[in-house]
């Protein structure tokens, strides 16, 4: 069992400089958009989310900007930076699964902030390619399970084992219908819905990381009652865009009814109007 003061302070510690950076940041980034405007970043204008979720995911990149633009001086490759991502949130799954919910959960905070920075650091090369593409969603979806994984197991005797699985398993299908519908060519189908993968990182990292904080405000087990809501509300917010995506895929590749459509390579069916027309 870990000491409750240690859990505390996993969560304090970390919490107390966070809290006073990031808000200090986030009112120069505010000063800025203010004073010359917003930024308008393609990928993120082009998502289904609120102004207010796009302007975070703004000041987040621009937060960034510095360790983007070293990673560009220094050479590195997006693919290393892909793959210390990757083992990060294999850190942090091993931490979650031993019990250190809120340590692991700001290094996965940490591991996705770095998922976010290859993409950038590869157009800023001039270095992407469908190689890398594939390398980033790939570890992407095995920095994801890991996590997941590593939740179930330190919940096998609770409720919460079944939030982790059914947020695993929501997670991977919306995942696999974008994959599936960019292959047919449905790019803006396949996007249709809010839970992605920046949505479902913070809904898991964020009540990791303050558990420990919810068993010192409101008494023992707050901690995994915030954790396994927060994991409740991610498996059904992500099924529904699973299932949203997946009907918008759908009724997109049927178009319109059946019916009218011609029928080719029916050779029997010339052959029963023929027969038809002579009983006529």
């Amino acid at each position: 069992m870990i000491p409750d003061g240690l859990r505390t302070a996993e969560a304090l510690l970390p919490l107390a400089g966070l809290v006073l950076f990031l808000l200090s940041t986030m009112a120069v980034f505010g000063a800025r958009c203010a004073v010359i405007g917003r930024p308008c970043t393609p990928y993120i204008e082009s998502r289904a989310a609120s102004r207010l979720w796009k302007w975070w995911m703004e000041w987040w990149v621009w937060l960034w900007g510095p360790f983007e633009r070293a990673c560009v001086g220094l050479g590195i490759s997006p693919s290393a930076i892909t793959i210390a991502s990757t083992v990060l949130a294999a850190v942090a799954a091993a931490l979650l699964g031993t019990g250190h919910l809120s340590l692991g959960g700001w290094v996965y905070l940490l591991a996705a902030s770095l998922d976010l920075v290859d993409g950038r650091v590869a157009r800023a090369q001039g270095t992407s390619s469908p190689a890398g593409a594939f390398l980033d969603s790939t570890l992407d979806r095995l920095a994801e399970l890991l996590v997941f994984a590593a939740l179930a197991v330190h919940f096998r005797s609770g409720p919460v084992l079944y939030a982790a699985l059914g947020a695993a398993t929501a997670s991977v299908l919306v995942s696999y219908t974008r994959a599936r519908g960019e292959a047919l060519g449905l790019s803006g189908a396949a996007r249709v819905g809010g839970m992605q993968r920046a949505e479902r990182v913070v809904l898991t990292g964020v009540p990791c990381a303050l558990s420990p904080l919810a068993d010192v405000l409101f008494g023992a087990g707050a901690g995994t009652l915030l954790v396994g809501s927060a994991l409740a509300l991610l498996a059904l917010l992500t099924s529904m865009t699973a299932a949203r995506r997946s009907y918008s895929i759908w009724s997109t590749l049927r178009g319109p009814d059946p019916q009218s459509r011609p029928i080719g390579n029916v050779r029997w069916l010339e052959s029963a109007r023929r027969r038809a027309r002579l009983g006529q």
